[in-house]
């Protein structure tokens, strides 16, 4: 689940928006403690496929942006005069 809440964050970095702010902090607290809450006896397998389907759904989100981000950046780092070969 804190993979799932990590991952969240960077997507929300990768596209400028606020990464932290308590409306996203009340609602990964209350999705770990649900979570947490279910990992206990007969249920324990529902919690370990919410924490799953959690993780999958933030991985699916953030890692395009993140890598758009990254590409993005290093393209802007990146001056066309630096790419053009040098002849002599």
């Amino acid at each position: 689940m804190i993979v799932a809440v990590v991952l969240y964050m960077v997507h929300r970095w990768a596209t400028n928006q606020t990464a932290v702010n308590p409306k996203i902090v009340i609602e990964s607290l209350f999705a770990i403690v649900v979570v947490s809450m279910l990992d206990q006896g007969r249920t324990e397998n529902i919690a370990r496929g919410f924490a799953w389907l959690f993780v999958v759904a933030a991985a699916y989100n953030a890692i395009p942006d993140l890598t758009k981000a990254t590409k993005a950046k290093s393209a802007s780092t990146t001056s066309p005069a630096a790419s053009q070969p040098t002849i002599v």
